[in-house]
């Protein structure tokens, strides 16, 4: 994706990250990690997996991934318990998740007394993508999010 407010000469792109809504994005489309290696993937790439901070980026992550049409997958989140079994936080930022409304009812439930790991997953093509708490080891997809970038002005003599 373009910069917008750059001049046309300029070959500036945001890549690998999308611009959906006011974030930026790395939704890895192929490739399966469990969640460790999820995260470290994308601190490689400067990024953390997602975190969603209101119901209105949930939404729009959701309809980009249903229009592309890559909602038949299970995704990776920061959201996670290993910290304090029970209570779900945003690894990135250490808050609590406080949408309700995102998970699967009944969820989260710890199933076995192993799962601690946050994932988004869809019930059938098209629909809205809900929360689970799976095992870790588990190899899902995953999606980062970065800072939206930096610009500069410069001036050329």
């Amino acid at each position: 994706m373009k910069i917008t407010g750059l001049p046309g000469f300029t070959d500036i792109t945001t890549a690998p990250f999308i611009k959906i809504g006011e974030g930026y994005y790395y939704i890895e489309s192929n490739g399966k990690k469990n969640w460790f290696d999820a995260y470290a993937a994308c601190r490689l790439i400067g990024s953390e997996l997602i975190t969603i901070d209101t119901i209105e980026e949930w939404n729009l992550v959701n309809k980009y991934l249903r229009d592309i049409k890559i909602d038949d997958a299970t995704y990776w989140t920061s959201g996670t318990d290993l910290t304090n079994t029970g209570k779900h936080v945003w690894f990135s930022n250490g808050l609590n998740i406080n949408l309700d409304e995102i998970w699967f009812p009944g969820e989260p439930n710890n199933d076995k007394g192993v799962e601690h790991c946050d994932e988004m997953c869809f019930t059938s093509k098209g629909s809205q993508a809900l929360f689970n708490d799976k095992n870790c080891s588990t190899k899902n997809r995953y999606i980062c999010d970065t800072p939206s970038p930096k610009t500069a002005s410069f001036l050329v003599w």
